[in-house]
């Protein structure tokens, strides 16, 4: 399965939290322009390229008024050929959602909306940053769901500085009581240079301590899983046949394009990176120069690596087999001394064909990760 990821790098303002790469429109006003250089860049991909999932992040695509969205996706469809798509995703902003934004986005071929809710407690949202409120998100749900999508992702974060175990709780049944086809629980990173780091690090808001943090995700966890959602990766959770198709290629070794500045792709061994700067960005596409300032070419081994541990995120664990046949070794013949130890810590476990993650690792699923790089 090959993907096509887009970065829109334009926020209404700054979340407190993420270290994305994204400008406000006070900073950059000439969306059009960004437009145009995508499209360049949307030419240039291999003829052969006909990605079967898309997804749009950003930044928040939302952001976009109506017309400069609909010459997005006008650009997408003269730019690449859609028609294998299975999965057409985009990413959406409680705060930034109106009825004529989503007719334009279901006209453009999106079948599936991310909305990044990330909390309905409006103190938590004021913390993180956040441009709208928990009344605004169930609102924004609904409009989702009156627009005619029917596979949708709602975005939640968890250990939110200040959020008791009630409080999470209480995200967790809401999000579950609206009822989204996909669930997001990403754990709260610090990312250098952020204010949310600024402030832990001088101690304007403390963390939650690792003790709590696990107690609430595998209550959250229990909840979910008892109305009916599937946790099949350490972050999401999904009615049945609903998982993430465009994830899913990241997770299990398959091959993509990302467009837009600061976004990464990896195509035939080689992984690249655009540069993290709008301006940068659209002179070199302006000047017929290549957007990337990252380039690596992987060996067998390293992305065998990298594969094994992406696809351990899942919680069916790795298909061995199919293991084998995409990479060309063997778990064993790859990491064998370094998997049995682990295994004696009782943090992986063999089910028949598969290597997975025990229910004891699933918090912790960085730490083994590291002992397989």
């Amino acid at each position: 399965m090959t993907g096509l990821y887009i970065h829109i790098p334009i926020c209404i303002s700054k979340c407190r939290y993420c270290d994305f790469y994204k400008l406000t429109p006070r900073e950059w006003e000439d969306v059009d322009l960004f437009i145009r250089c995508l499209e360049i860049e949307l030419k240039r991909l291999p003829k052969e390229f006909t990605p079967e999932t898309v997804f749009i992040g950003g930044g928040t695509p939302t952001a976009l008024e109506p017309d400069k969205l609909a010459a997005l996706f006008e650009c997408i469809s003269r730019s690449i050929s859609l028609s294998n798509v299975v999965e057409f995703s985009s990413e959406a902003n409680p705060g930034t959602l109106t009825p004529e934004k989503l007719s334009v986005m279901k006209s453009g071929g999106v079948n599936r909306v991310s909305i990044g809710v990330q909390s309905f407690n409006d103190k938590a949202l004021r913390l993180l940053g956040r441009i709208h409120k928990g009344d605004q998100a169930v609102a924004g749900y609904h409009m989702l769901r009156d627009a005619g999508f029917d596979n949708v992702n709602i975005d939640l974060i968890q250990s939110i500085p200040g959020m008791t175990p009630e409080d999470i709780l209480n995200d967790a049944h809401t999000v579950a009581k609206l009822g989204p086809d996909h669930i997001s629980y990403y754990n709260l990173i610090y990312e250098p240079g952020t204010p949310m780091t600024h402030d832990r690090d001088a101690g304007r808001i403390i963390p939650p301590g690792d003790d709590e943090e696990a107690d609430n995700y595998f209550a959250v966890k229990a909840l979910l899983e008892g109305e009916g959602y599937g946790h099949y990766e350490t972050s999401n959770f999904c009615k049945p046949e609903r998982p993430c198709k465009h994830n899913l290629l990241y997770w299990q070794g398959g091959e993509y394009f990302g467009c837009g500045p600061s976004a990464h792709s990896h195509w035939n061994g080689a992984r690249f990176g655009n540069v993290r700067d709008l301006q940068a960005y659209c002179d070199r596409l302006l000047k017929d120069e290549h957007p990337a300032d990252e380039f690596e070419r992987l060996t067998n081994e390293e992305k065998a690596r990298e594969i094994l541990v992406m696809w351990l995120r899942l919680t069916e664990g790795v298909d061995l087999a199919a293991f084998e046949r995409l990479t060309g070794t063997t778990v064993d013949a790859l990491c064998g001394p370094v998997i049995e130890g682990l295994i004696e810590e009782h943090l992986l476990v063999r089910l028949e064909n598969r290597l997975a993650l025990t229910a004891n690792a699933l918090f912790v699923s960085n730490s083994v990760f590291s002992e397989l790089v």
